[in-house]
């Protein structure tokens, strides 16, 4: 009898030991997004990793319609949270999230007085590289823009894997405070375990002052932008 209870005693205390090993506390930065007015806004969040504005970008996420975002990190650590939402300007802001822990952010987007100033995107493309026999896929972006202050922030999110791109421009700028130039930019993505999907792919660029295209989501076609009045 002893021995039997000493046994059941052990088994509990194996069972209570191996708990903490398997809930290790994730690493989770997530948020609201809204106008001045309290409405919720969509769009997308895209995370640089490191000091803000150094173009290093690590994951991203679309914000729904609730105006909810969640990104689960590998590590805590210094991050640059940049939102946008079309019509708005978008919002840049310096963030540290602390590993094992979660990170409530509220973000308040202010409306774009004009659409006049935006960059845009004039077309989007998908192109496998025949070469590599579809184990490489560019995906390409032409883009334009009325002031020709274009910074580094011509952006993709791949929201099936949560990843986070900025293309490469059409020729290299050495300065991330610089003019990017206007044209094609695009994007050497590693296909060789299965094909683009485009529905998974979302776009937007942003310019030195903060003006944003339209967030430009499957099927990639650019429509007039709208000035949205609050």
């Amino acid at each position: 009898m002893i021995r039997t209870v000493l046994v059941a005693l052990l088994a509990g205390c194996a069972i209570v030991l191996e708990v903490p090993l398997n809930a290790a506390a994730e690493t989770v930065i997530t948020g609201t997004v809204t106008n001045k007015a309290g409405r919720l806004l969509a769009g997308l969040a895209l995370l640089e990793k490191g000091e803000i504005h150094n173009n290093v970008w690590d994951r991203g996420a679309l914000v729904d319609a609730r105006g909810r975002f969640r990104m689960e990190l590998s590590a805590g650590g210094q991050y640059g949270l940049h939102v946008y939402s079309s019509g708005y300007i978008y919002k840049p802001e310096a963030v540290k999230v602390e590993t094992g822990k979660t990170l409530e952010v509220s973000v308040v987007l202010v409306p774009e007085p004009t659409r006049a100033n935006d960059p845009m995107i004039k077309r989007v493309g998908f192109f496998p590289w025949e070469q590599r026999q579809g184990k490489v896929t560019f995906v390409k972006l032409d883009v334009a823009d009325p002031n020709d202050d274009l910074g580094p922030q011509v952006m993709a999110l791949n929201a099936a894997t949560g990843r986070t791109y900025a293309l490469q421009p059409p020729k290299r700028v050495r300065d991330l405070k610089a003019n990017f130039p206007q044209g094609v930019y695009q994007l050497e993505v590693d296909t060789s375990s299965g094909a683009i999907n485009p529905r998974d792919w979302h776009f937007v660029v942003a310019d030195h002052q903060c003006n944003t295209t339209d967030i430009l989501s499957y099927p990639h076609e650019p429509k007039p932008p709208r000035v949205i009045h609050q």
